[in-house]
């Protein structure tokens, strides 16, 4: 199928819209259908696509981005959730603004060796104990998905899918944190130095401090096997690398993916099976965050599809414009890459936005390492920190608003979490921006 008009994208924008305005609008109808309106909009778009294609093209816009790309996807959030719900940590509480400032800091490091899913499924609940009983706790959650959800990951190709495709490129393990860490750790302190302002403040005028103060206890760590089983998956996204292919129903299925999903569903039943209940119970785990993750996630990769296909198309397809303004002269301008491929993996998924500019911008990882290194350094930065400043932007933020709102934490809406990033992280954006 090709898709040249702009008026494919109508679908995809039509569940950011609703995302952003029908919490606020329509409160009651959202909390009792929510998961109808990425089903809504895909229905829709499935629609259009038997009406100008013809109805056995629904197959092929289903399956395609379903069983290629969602499904790996969902398989590894889903691994990663129900292996991190079988870990139980608990901090001493009422430690205040230091002891919470210091655990982001660790949790960015740690981004960049576990994966941001890994390090954001295994740390949230934690981090939502050692702060229970505070009245005003947005904040935390919102910080939170900045620094270890997104730019934390930023460290290897183990930290973020973007730099993850690099890696399978060609481009050194080691390249990133070489050529990035001076806007890394910039940015990591900056954010960590602003929190530190912010929850100290909300932190003396909250009147649950005093009570929680008394309620200190010892640091616990239940559920070490699956510490091992986190490190199994860890192993298996990155050294599961076999050549050859199954084909099926016209789709072609790599080895590596059959076996990788395989073994990480397995990995998934081990740990439910072998969890104690009491340890699920203290962690609060249920499927709920899981499945609001795959239902939405589900609307946006059926319906995403037309623009991705669309980006492409280059400077000769439907956003050829803004190819032109990146690259007025053939050579790509590193400021203008920022913006445009972050902005873009702010809505899309940031890994197909990399894979985008990966091709677009030369497609030779030893070129771009070294004569265009800039322009690597650009996209790789973008892709990762811009993922950051919608709950869309990667599939960690959604999860950790999930189980922050099922312990009773009051989350922002999208459009109230998107006000929060771009009064925070568009000023540091522009700095870094200005360094490129």
């Amino acid at each position: 199928m090709e898709f040249s008009s702009f008026l494919w994208a109508c679908p995809f924008l039509g569940i950011v819209f609703s995302m952003s305005f029908f919490p606020l609008l329509f409160p009651n109808f959202w909390h009792k259908y929510a998961s109808c309106v990425p089903l809504f909009w895909s229905l829709i778009y499935l629609v259009f696509v038997a009406y100008f294609f013809g109805v056995f093209q629904i197959f092929n816009a289903v399956c395609e981005p379903l069983l290629e790309d969602y499904l790996p996807f969902i398989i590894l959030i889903a691994a990663l959730y129900a292996v991190s719900g079988g870990i139980f940590v608990d901090f001493p509480r009422a430690n205040g603004p230091i002891f919470n400032a210091l655990f982001l800091l660790f949790g960015s490091v740690l981004a960049g060796w576990i994966g941001t899913t890994g390090a954001s499924t295994l740390l949230i609940r934690p981090f939502l104990r050692a702060n229970a009983g505070r009245k005003k706790c947005s904040h935390l959650v919102v910080f939170f998905i900045f620094l270890v959800a997104n730019i934390g990951g930023s460290a290897t190709p183990i930290g973020d899918p973007p730099l993850f495709i690099g890696f399978l490129k060609g481009i050194d393990f080691f390249w990133f944190i070489k050529h990035l860490y001076p806007v890394i750790f910039g940015a990591t302190f900056a954010l960590i130095a602003l929190f530190l302002v912010i929850d100290s403040i909300l932190f003396k005028n909250d009147p649950a401090k005093d009570r929680n103060r008394g309620a200190e206890s010892a640091f616990i760590l239940r559920g070490k096997i699956n510490l091992l089983l986190m490190a199994a998956i860890l192993l298996i996204v990155i050294f599961c690398n076999f050549s050859g292919e199954i084909s099926l129903y016209g789709h072609r299925f790599s080895y590596s993916s059959i076996i990788r999903n395989g073994s990480l569903v397995i990995i998934a039943l081990i740990s439910l099976r072998i969890t104690p209940k009491e340890i699920h119970k203290r962690n609060g785990f249920s499927v709920a965050p899981i499945r609001e993750v795959a239902e939405l996630f589900a609307g946006i990769f059926v319906t995403v599809a037309p623009i991705i296909s669309m980006l492409q198309q280059g400077a000769d397809g439907t956003f050829g414009n803004v190819f032109r303004w990146m690259a007025p002269s053939g050579e790509f301008i590193a400021n203008r890459c920022f913006w445009a491929s972050g902005l873009l993996s702010s809505l899309l998924d940031n890994a197909p936005t990399f894979l985008i500019f990966f091709h677009l911008t030369s497609g030779d990882a030893q070129a771009l390492m070294t004569v265009k290194s800039h322009i690597l350094a650009t996209f790789s930065i973008s892709t990762v920190f811009m993922g950051a400043l919608t709950y869309l932007g990667n599939a960690p933020n959604l999860m950790v608003r999930s189980i922050a709102k099922h312990y009773s934490i009051k989350t922002p809406s999208f459009l109230g979490y998107l006000l929060w990033s771009c009064a925070i992280l568009l000023p540091i954006f522009a700095v870094i921006s200005a360094y490129l």
